[in-house]
């Protein structure tokens, strides 16, 4: 069985792909510096004899070295999301230029296959629709940061090309559409789903930037996961770029009105409308997103399966679920609180810190 490297290994993508790849009896290696992944997504598997995680930063090309001894094959999605205008893009263009550039030298030098994940940033303001991977690419003026991440995205793609047509290193590029499930951060980058369930559960407003009108097609996490193994098996995928994801389209008030629904907690659905500009200052908001996904189906056999209802209905469950469990830790926690008989704050942190066994 041919062993498998993701980095990026403790997030969203990562993790759901470590979880199948497991399924599947694969042998895989798993890097991240835990910087947005979460140990908690890859817990359940750090004590499978198939499964050997390292905590290490793409930057770090020295550290990677033999990490990679073996491996047949390199799916990469370690990355930093794109910003807002008020916070530094450097992050996001370095980690997504020189962390790349690592992989792919890291490739060359040991003769792995890189499977790697882009996103459908990099069509930007296109008017083709549905986005076709033989369409033209139309971005912003350089001055915004906010398409800092489309443009490094497609800096990658670019290197990835050039490691594939002048050193003969395999490549597949996957341009990733919207992914969610349970495991989805309720950060600003982790996209608008998890941002509007954590809100409605938690009653809180839902923001909207602009009208609502833009449309996404978002994708559950499942078939972002299938989509991605398809590519990574099939040789006739080298050499070739590919849309994976959902090709349900549906504006972001729809959205938000759907995961209300869905969420039934019989509150009122609390709307915030915010000015585009307020946001983004001149950034340009993309209106839609849909993708032509007839390539993946025909050269992959993929095809998705989990409607944007469905996915949200199990995103719903799992976000429920993890607030009972945390509702139920807090519940023990202040009866060991009260048991011990602590009265005063720095009585009852320290209290906390020594269960948890920092002294």
């Amino acid at each position: 069985m041919k062993k498998i490297l993701i980095t990026g290994v403790a997030g969203l993508i990562g993790s759901h792909l470590l979880d199948e790849l497991l399924e599947m009896n694969y042998q895989v290696v798993g890097i991240d510096n835990l910087s947005f992944g979460k140990i908690e997504n890859i817990k359940m598997h750090l004590e499978n004899d198939r499964f050997t995680f390292h905590k290490v930063d793409i930057l770090d090309l020295e550290m990677m070295g033999e990490i990679f001894n073996g491996v047949n094959i390199i799916v990469h999605l370690a990355s930093v999301k794109k910003v807002c205008e008020s916070a530094s893009c450097m992050a996001t263009l370095r980690v997504i230029g020189q962390g790349t550039y690592n992989i792919l030298e890291t490739a060359k030098r040991f003769g792995c296959k890189v499977v790697l994940a882009s996103t459908s940033d990099v069509y930007g303001m296109s008017p083709n629709l549905p986005f076709n991977e033989k369409g033209d690419l139309l971005l912003g003026p350089s001055n915004i940061k906010r398409w800092g991440y489309g443009v490094a995205k497609l800096y990658s793609e670019q290197m990835a090309f050039a490691y594939y047509q002048d050193y003969y290193v395999p490549i597949v590029v996957l341009r990733y559409f919207g992914a969610f499930s349970p495991r989805s951060c309720t950060c600003w980058s982790g996209g608008h789903i998890p941002i509007f369930i954590d809100a409605i559960l938690d009653d809180q407003e839902v923001v909207i930037h602009g009208d609502g009108k833009q449309t996404r097609s978002m994708c559950y996490v499942d078939d972002l996961i299938n989509g991605t193994i398809l590519a990574m098996e099939n040789e006739n995928a080298v050499g070739e770029v590919i849309n994976i994801g959902s090709d349900e389209e549906l504006s972001v008030l729809e959205t938000a009105i759907l995961i209300h629904q869905i969420a039934d907690s019989g509150k009122e659905l609390k709307l915030k409308f915010v000015p585009m500009n307020k946001v983004f200052g001149d950034y340009k908001e993309i209106s839609r997103r849909r993708p032509d996904l007839s390539k993946a189906m025909n050269l992959l056999g993929y095809n998705p399966a989990v409607s944007l209802k469905d996915g949200l209905k199990k995103t719903i469950a799992g976000y429920k679920a993890h607030i009972q469990l945390l509702k139920a830790d807090f519940s023990q926690l202040a009866s060991t609180v009260y048991e011990a008989d602590v009265n005063s704050e720095i009585e009852i942190l320290q209290h906390l810190l020594k269960r948890q066994g920092v002294n």
